[in-house]
């Protein structure tokens, strides 16, 4: 698009949206609304999930070796560990380093003298890539792991990471159903507000018609009022939610906005809402006066 016909059309909208200031500011804040309690939801979602991809880094496998394996014993388990595409890192942990942060973590430091004898063995502790971090694909590479000879056992945290991975994904699905009743009002307030500004012009469009105006001189300028108001109320939401974050992050820690690529795509949502809503009430309303 040419800098003259954007310029056109922005000022073309800002006409309109001007000649019906009382239709526009409800319009604006009616759909300002919806967004806010799709915009607060993200805000939920995204903090969520941060907790839950600080969690997701620590799904981890932990290995148990056989006991009496040297160095050279333990050259294959780390090739076929290194050559695994779902492995990120892996670390080994001996039994020593296993007993030290045990009896820190557990606070018993004489256990030792009582059992007699360490009976931790060596481990591994794997990671995983961020895309291998689900419940499956953990399960099939702790099966691999555990046929191996040299393995004696494999403890993969199984529940909680299924459990983890099904509460991610509700989380996602709410989100999304909100969006979509969310899109579904707002593209029915844009629409509305478009048909009644249409019928407000309907003796101006008649006289564009007579000199020769071409469809889309006639369309573009109302497809650019939808957008502006989207535009406007995306921003109105934007704000309001940062300044709602701002506040409860002072009274709760941990409570942070959404990232910038959220905030970019939010507003870009409530665009596009509004070009969908100007461009089907246009379909509709032009139809009557014969375009």
């Amino acid at each position: 698009m040419k800098m003259r016909t954007f310029r056109y059309l922005t000022t073309e909208g800002w006409r309109g949206m001007n000649r019906h200031r009382g239709m526009t500011f409800t319009a604006v804040i009616t759909m300002a609304a919806g967004l806010l309690v799709l915009g607060a939801f993200l805000v939920v979602s995204y903090n969520i999930l941060d907790v839950l991809n600080g969690l997701e880094n620590r799904k981890e496998v932990a290995i148990y070796l056989n006991p009496g394996l040297t160095e050279d014993d333990r050259l294959p388990i780390e090739n076929r560990l290194q050559m695994h595409p779902a492995v990120d890192r892996f670390e080994f942990v001996t039994k020593e380093q296993a007993w030290e942060e045990f009896s820190t973590t557990m606070e018993a430091e004489g256990l030792l003298e009582a059992v007699g004898g360490n009976p931790l063995p060596d481990a591994y502790k794997v990671f995983f890539k961020p895309n291998f971090r689900d419940a499956l694909t953990i399960n099939v590479m702790a099966d691999e792991v555990r046929a191996w000879e040299e393995v004696d056992e494999v403890i993969t945290g199984g529940d909680w990471v299924q459990k983890l991975d099904d509460f991610a994904e509700i989380v996602m699905m709410i989100t999304i159903a909100i969006g979509i009743a969310v899109a579904l009002s707002i593209v029915a307030i844009v629409a509305n507000t478009v048909r009644l500004t249409v019928l407000a012009r309907d003796d101006l469009i008649e006289v564009m018609k007579l000199v020769g105006a071409s469809e889309n001189f006639i369309r573009l300028p109302f497809l650019s009022e939808g957008v502006l108001q989207s535009l406007m109320a995306g921003l109105l939401a934007l704000g309001l939610l940062f300044g709602a974050t701002t506040f409860l992050s002072r009274e709760m820690d941990g409570i942070q906005f959404i990232s910038p690529l959220w905030c970019a795509a939010f507003v870009g949502f409530a665009v596009l809402l509004g070009l969908m809503g100007s461009a089907f009430s246009l379909r509709q309303v032009l139809r009557r006066v014969g375009i």
